[in-house]
């Protein structure tokens, strides 16, 4: 893999590009790029005299904040739908977390970092990174469960994706918010998930079909009362 220096005037935004960040993760990304500065080259095509940015167009928003003259990229030559496709690819291509080794990583970043600094680049809530470096501290924990599921096929976790308007997401936070109380395993680093199939199951059993009555059963007498 070829890394070039590319004049940050000369990059461009893909106007097809459908990812998108909220504030929150447009945050964090800044605190990672301050921290840490450029560590990813961003993924280009030439067009015309300049590039299109095919990876990295959450982060060429950010350079231009920040006085950055010169960003690293990788070109690839590549027509339209094929940088499309390659786009694509790149936004939506994620792995899953062990979870016994998420735990001693976040562990060993709360004892070494402070917490808000940890907090500021992950993904997770404080709370939840709390919860996760405690994750084998008490037994029957989700960590020595899946330990003694070494070398067996044992349950993933899989994050589900749903796109929200800011008013939708306000009430489905409203709703786990009020379901947390329900989830007793303090520990657990996916209370919010487990609040929100709790969300699901309530609303399925208040929709489940009732048991259909025969008319025979309520059939009465001449008198009024139930044969």
């Amino acid at each position: 893999m070829n890394v070039t220096d590319v004049l940050l005037d000369q990059l461009r935004e893909a106007p097809w590009n459908p990812n998108e960040a909220d504030e929150a993760t447009m945050r964090r990304l800044a605190a990672s790029i301050g921290r840490f500065g450029t560590v990813l080259p961003l993924v280009v095509r030439p067009l015309g005299d300049a590039f299109e940015v095919i990876g990295g167009n959450q982060r060429l928003r950010l350079y231009r904040g920040r006085g950055v003259t010169v960003v690293p990229c990788v070109v690839v030559e590549l027509d339209e739908f094929q940088a499309k496709l390659l786009a694509q690819g790149l936004n939506a291509i994620h792995g899953v977390d062990d979870l016994n080794r998420k735990a001693d990583l976040v562990r060993d970043l709360l004892a070494s970092l402070p917490e808000d600094e940890v907090s500021a680049i992950l993904p997770d809530s404080l709370e939840a990174l709390r919860s996760l470096a405690h994750l084998g501290d008490h037994p029957g924990s989700l960590a020595a469960r899946l330990g003694n599921w070494s070398g067996q096929e044992g349950p993933r976790l899989e994050r589900v994706s749903f796109p929200f308007t800011p008013a939708q997401r306000e009430i489905v936070e409203e709703a786990i918010a009020q379901a947390m109380p329900r989830v007793r395993a303090v520990e657990e680093p996916n209370r919010r998930g487990l609040a929100l199939v709790e969300v699901c199951r309530e609303w399925l059993q208040d929709r489940r079909p009732q048991p259909v009555v025969s008319i025979e059963a309520t059939q009465t007498t001449s008198e009024g009362v139930p044969s």
